[in-house]
């Protein structure tokens, strides 16, 4: 006879409005996690705000029955700001699901009270001492790399233009 299932793990996602989406009732917790993963890849393309695994043990009455595991809020991600970042407060961590992403911030598993954040397809890695720091180096990459974006989405002799552009100005302003 098959072990009977104690326990369920429990996989859902909060809309802006409130709504619940409940993503599924599985027997292994290792599969909760990779159906809310890959639903978090398209959270820029809803309105949510929040999501969790839960656990439910059978046959157990009232709330003795259910263990969160973990709840995540969602934010703009500070590289590639798409709504796309997630972030664990009771596990303090958080990771961009956006494609091609993955920024992420949590706490040094070797320096207790540092702060450890990176984006990986630059291989930017950087140590803060709180959140706020932490998101700072974040946002500051994002800056970079939409400042790259826009100048080599100019045209051949735009750059040059500007930049004569911007040494008359200095000049004439000098002048005075």
């Amino acid at each position: 006879m098959a072990d009977e299932i104690q326990r369920v793990f429990v996989p859902s996602a909060i809309e802006e409005g409130g709504g619940s989406i409940a993503l599924g009732c599985f027997s292994s917790e290792e599969t909760a996690w990779q159906v809310l993963r890959s639903f978090l890849q398209k959270s820029d393309q809803m309105l949510l705000v929040s999501s969790s695994v839960v656990v439910w043990d059978i046959d157990v009455i009232g709330e003795n029955g259910i263990t969160v595991l973990s709840t995540m809020e969602c934010k703009d991600c500070p590289v590639c700001g798409r709504r796309t970042f997630w972030l664990d407060l009771d596990n303090f961590s958080a990771l961009c699901h956006g494609d091609a992403c993955a920024a992420w911030i949590e706490e040094s598993t070797v320096e207790p009270g540092v702060i450890d954040c990176g984006w990986p397809p630059v291989r930017f890695l950087k140590q803060a001492k709180d959140i706020q720091e932490a998101f700072s180096e974040l946002f500051k990459i994002g800056d970079k790399m939409r400042a790259v974006s826009r100048v080599n989405s100019l045209g051949e002799q735009q750059p040059q233009a500007m930049m004569d552009e911007f040494e008359s100005a200095t000049k004439s302003d000098s002048k005075y």
